[in-house]
């Protein structure tokens, strides 16, 4: 199968979630057997294209932002030119990165099926919960940002012909209402991990080759921004028993400055190291060297890519009881443990428990990495998502409209 995957978003463009399921999705497909060219963002050095691992990736000259006007015109001429010289099977849009090509009837003839990350209305409830502790301003104005982005150019409805692709049962229903898809045409596929990379190892051996400390140690990463709830992290540790406790933070993003400020008022500043972002060698590395990992996120999350990957390392997880999360983490206390998003002594009292009892810490790293074997391995997110595109190709060339559903995974 010729695969052609648009994305605003490549692993060049930093880290995140949509960055880390394009190149995992590309480098699995191509693994798989199946001939890949990405049309993404350019390039920070300027490159047009890039080979590597079996995937073709062509960088157009358009910022990365899928509603802007160069980024919609590049994109469809990019498609334009490649599908012309050889014309793809089937287009997979990340997010809505694959607008232009919709818009322009793209899919009329070719099968295009559209993986959501997110969905407008979870992410409009997520501001409005957040809003209980302040800061309604700030919250109505990324409201209205979430609305430039969702509804210029029929954002909000241009994908109803299309194979959709959601992480999460939690995610079905209001990216069907986001975007007024039909429900049957919307396939859960969740989100799959490298777990050769992102594994169990020595504790003490990653810590020496990351030049860590000893003594307990929590991890948490992710883009550092409001919503993903560092601060209740960093309060958390400042109230936990033991006060050597350390907490080594992964990302980068808007809120650093403000976040080390936070560091310095609640006096933990010598127990907290900001890492800057990481290459997924050293973040593997990293999460594998920690006595626990930390997700206090208060995003409406569709799917953290970063929560399996952590999961896979074999680390404690404590993550919020917040949006497709406790898909992931199924059984709390066997497999991680859920705290409600936002609240400081929950997540402290969590920490605490995990820090304290080995044989707790143990049953949880042994259930997380178990889950993520069972359900989120990267081949098996490779063939539930090959499998959606073959329902998309036979819904296009059927005469009479009807499709298969691809099953919901085991829970």
């Amino acid at each position: 199968m010729r695969v052609c995957l648009v994305t605003v978003a490549a692993p060049v463009h930093g880290l995140g979630g949509m960055q880390d399921h394009a190149s995992d999705l590309a480098r699995g497909l191509a693994a798989a057997g199946h001939e890949v060219e990405v049309i993404t963002a350019r390039h920070p050095d300027g490159l047009v294209e890039v080979a590597g691992d079996g995937v073709l990736w062509r960088f157009v000259d358009a910022p990365g932002r899928h509603m802007h006007a160069c980024w919609r015109a590049a994109s469809y001429e990019a498609f334009r030119r490649a599908h012309a010289a050889r014309p793809f099977d089937v287009v997979h849009g990340e997010g809505s990165s694959a607008l232009e090509l919709v818009r322009r009837g793209v899919d009329r003839s070719v099968p295009v099926v559209t993986m959501f990350h997110g969905n407008y209305l979870g992410l409009v409830k997520a501001a409005l919960r957040r809003t209980a502790s302040g800061g309604l301003l700030r919250e109505a104005r990324h409201v209205a940002g979430l609305s430039r982005n969702h509804f210029p150019h029929g954002n909000w409805r241009r994908f109803r012909r299309c194979e959709a692709i959601v992480p999460s049962c939690q995610q079905l229903r209001d990216t069907c209402r986001s975007h007024l898809l039909d429900p049957r045409r919307v396939h859960v596929v969740p989100n799959g991990v490298d777990t050769t990379l992102f594994r169990p190892r020595s504790r003490d051996e990653a810590r020496d080759r990351l030049g860590l400390p000893r003594g307990p140690l929590v991890v948490a990463a992710g883009r550092l921004n409001r919503e993903k709830g560092f601060g209740v992290a960093i309060r958390a540790l400042a109230s936990l028993r033991d006060q050597t406790v350390r907490l080594v933070i992964v990302g980068d993003g808007e809120e650093r400055a403000s976040l080390q400020r936070l560091v310095r008022e609640t006096g933990v500043g010598d127990r907290v190291l900001f890492t800057g972002p990481q290459p997924h060698v050293s973040l593997a590395a990293t999460i594998a060297a920690a006595d626990a990992f930390v997700f206090p996120t208060q995003r409406d999350e569709a799917a953290p890519l970063v929560l399996p990957q952590a999961m896979a390392c074999g680390a404690p997880v404590i993550a919020s009881a917040l949006g497709g999360i406790p898909e992931v983490i199924d059984r709390p206390g066997e497999n991680g443990l859920l705290v409600p998003p936002g609240d400081v002594r929950a997540l402290a009292r969590a920490l605490d428990a995990v820090l304290a009892d080995r044989e707790l810490a143990g049953r949880l790293a042994r259930g997380a990495r178990r889950r993520v074997e069972e359900e989120y391995d990267l081949e098996r997110m490779v063939a539930r998502t090959v499998e959606v595109y073959r329902i998309a190709a036979d819904a296009l060339g059927s005469q009479d409209g009807t499709r298969d559903r691809l099953s919901e995974p085991s829970r």
